[in-house]
C-alpha cells in the first residue's frame, strides 16, 4: 500500500505512534515523502508544492509551534487527499479557524489535520469525564501541542458530555460543530444573543473570556429554551472570529427539550 492511500490512523499505526509525544509531524511527512520547511512567510501560514511524488511544505517560521505542527498537517491533507488534482496550495491562518464546514479542499485537510495530531485511539481517555471548556482545551493542547480550534472540534466530538462549538462573526454563524448526543430539536442561531459573552467579545465590549451560564434562548431557537441555561465558553481566536463552546451541564434539559418536541 503507497503512503498517499493511508488514513491518518493508518499512517500512525503503520509507524507504530503510540502516544502524543511520538507525533513528529516532520517524520510522518517524510514517509509520505513530502518535506517540511520551517521559513519566514508574509501573507500566509503554511504552503505546498507538488513536483512529482515529491512535494515540499513550507511553515511559518514565526508561528506558534503548535501552529506550525497544524499548518504542517494540514499541508501533508492535501498531499495526501488532493494529489494530481492541483499542484501547489497557499493556506491562510484564516483558513485553519474558519474552513471547517462544507465540502472543500481546505476542509478536508483541516479534517485530516485533526485526525492525525488528535487521533480519536489516544484522545479519548484524555478527555474523559473533563468539563467542556476551553481550561480543558488548553490542557489537551499543551499533552498534543495542537492548536485551539482543532482542540476544541475534537473535544465537542469525544468528549463525554453533550455539546456544540460555534464559530461566529459580526455578520453572523460561520459554522458549527455538534456533539453527537445533540438531538435534532436543538438549533443554533445564526447569531448570538446580545446578553452572550460571544457578542460582547465580537462587538468589543469587552476583551476577555467570561464563561458561565447564560439563557439557552440565546443560542438556539427552540421555543422553551428560554426555561433552561447553558454553560457558554467563548473566546476571540482572530481580529473578526469568535469561538464559542456550549455545554448542558443538565442533560436533563435537552432530554426535556426532546420530549417538548415529540408530544
Amino acid at each position: 500500500m503507497t503512503a498517499q492511500l493511508y488514513s491518518p490512523e493508518k499512517l500512525l499505526k503503520e509507524l507504530g505512534i503510540a502516544a502524543p509525544d511520538e507525533i513528529d509531524i516532520e517524520a510522518i511527512a517524510e514517509f509520505c515523502q513530502a518535506t517540511v520547511i520551517p521559513q519566514k512567510l508574509k501573507g500566509s501560514a503554511a504552503r505546498i508544492i507538488g513536483i512529482g511524488n515529491r512535494a515540499f511544505i513550507t511553515v511559518d517560521s514565526d508561528s506558534h509551534p503548535a501552529r506550525q505542527r497544524f499548518s504542517a498537517a494540514h499541508e501533508l491533507g492535501h498531499w495526501m487527499l488532493d494529489r494530481g488534482k492541483m499542484a501547489s496550495f497557499v493556506c491562510s491562518e484564516k483558513n485553519f479557524v474558519s474552513d471547517w464546514a462544507g465540502d472543500n479542499p481546505e476542509r478536508r485537510a483541516n479534517r485530516f489535520a485533526a485526525d492525525l495530531l488528535l487521533p480519536k485511539f489516544m484522545f479519548e481517555p484524555h478527555a474523559k469525564n473533563k468539563e467542556i471548556t476551553f481550561q480543558t482545551v488548553r490542557e489537551i493542547c499543551s499533552l498534543f501541542q495542537t492548536s485551539i480550534t482543532a482542540t476544541t472540534i475534537r473535544l465537542v466530538e469525544l468528549g463525554s458530555f453533550p455539546a456544540i462549538i460555534v464559530c461566529n462573526s459580526k455578520q453572523g454563524r460561520r459554522w458549527q460543530i455538534r456533539g453527537a448526543d445533540i438531538p435534532y430539536v436543538i438549533q443554533v442561531r445564526d447569531a448570538p444573543g446580545e446578553y452572550t459573552n460571544a457578542f460582547d467579545l465580537l462587538h468589543g465590549k469587552v476583551s476577555t473570556s467570561n464563561p458561565g451560564n447564560t439563557q439557552a434562548s440565546d443560542w438556539v431557537t427552540h421555543p422553551r429554551a428560554r426555561y433552561y441555561s447553558i454553560h457558554e465558553d467563548s473566546i476571540k481566536v482572530t481580529e473578526d472570529l469568535v469561538l464559542s463552546l456550549l455545554w448542558w451541564k443538565d442533560e436533563r434539559q435537552l432530554l426535556d427539550l426532546e420530549e417538548d418536541e415529540d408530544e
